[in-house]
């Protein structure tokens, strides 16, 4: 896949991200309004938050917000019409992230307010969730390898390694996404279990691209060569994960089964 067709493909998922309100965190049920609070009516079509919150404690709230996702403000807000982009109606509801935000508020109040408090094991230990706990920094909750998976159903293959490339280039480091040897060989997994063997055979060769020193990655790769018909393929990588790690019992067994000393 060419280098501007993979990063063309993240901006889609990104632009596809952003159709999307995801779960902002709400204040406690019940909680009372913050001390300095602002007289009632000052903030227009409040739903879930108090209508007698500070404007401190809502510019921190939406701020929470952006840092959560990894979005601008515009991203559940509208500019006023004809006037500047900056200058943003916050009041209105024209924008369908904003209505789904309030949806996931209402449901972080309850699983914090009441899921929560409900587990016996937490005992008086406070557990709280919000909207970082699933997305990372990210507009949309997604595991990297459920990217990825529909990337190669799309698109192939070849596409997804592009945009795990794109992907990895930005953000590894970070904890947005996950970059280590389970995903890929999940990913992997997922595409055999559909009959897409030859996809998840360029996956997995990624992975042994990407983690050299793992017997796993070895074994998995001659897996799925072995089931291709690649036969000499298939051996070498099960030869490859030995000289790795020298007491690997699958590989052993699957040499064994080739007739292999």
């Amino acid at each position: 896949m060419p280098r501007k067709s993979a990063f063309r493909t993240v901006l889609l998922l990104a632009a596809l991200s952003a159709c999307v309100g995801q779960a902002p965190r709400a204040p406690a049920p019940g909680a009372a309004p913050v001390a300095g609070g602002s007289p009632r009516g000052e903030f227009q079509n409040l739903q879930v938050l108090p209508d007698t919150i500070s404007r401190a404690a809502l510019t921190a709230v939406m701020r929470g917000f952006s840092s959560s996702l990894g979005v601008r403000c515009t991203h559940c807000h509208v500019p006023y019409e004809g006037a500047p982009p900056d200058s943003l109606n916050f009041a209105s509801d024209a924008r369908e992230a904003k209505q789904v935000a309030r949806g996931m508020m209402r449901m972080v109040r309850r699983i914090n307010g009441e899921v929560m408090p409900a587990i016996p094991e937490l005992g008086d230990q406070r557990m709280q969730v919000g909207c970082v706990t699933c997305h990372r920094g990210a507009p949309r909750p997604l595991m990297l390898e459920d990217t990825l998976l529909t990337v190669a159903r799309a698109q192939g293959a070849d596409s997804a390694v592009a945009v795990y490339r794109a992907l990895r280039a930005q953000h590894y480091g970070g904890f947005t996404y996950n970059f280590g040897e389970r995903t890929l060989s999940t990913l992997a997994a997922r595409l055999g279990a559909e009959g897409r063997q030859a996809e998840a055979r360029r996956i997995l060769e990624l992975n042994v691209e990407q983690f050299p020193s793992s017997a796993g990655a070895a074994f998995e790769l001659g897996r799925v060569l072995e089931a291709l018909g690649e036969r000499d393929r298939a051996i070498a990588e099960y030869r490859r994960a030995l000289t790795l790690q020298p007491n690997h019992r699958p590989a052993q067994e699957r040499l064994r089964a080739l007739g292999q000393p």
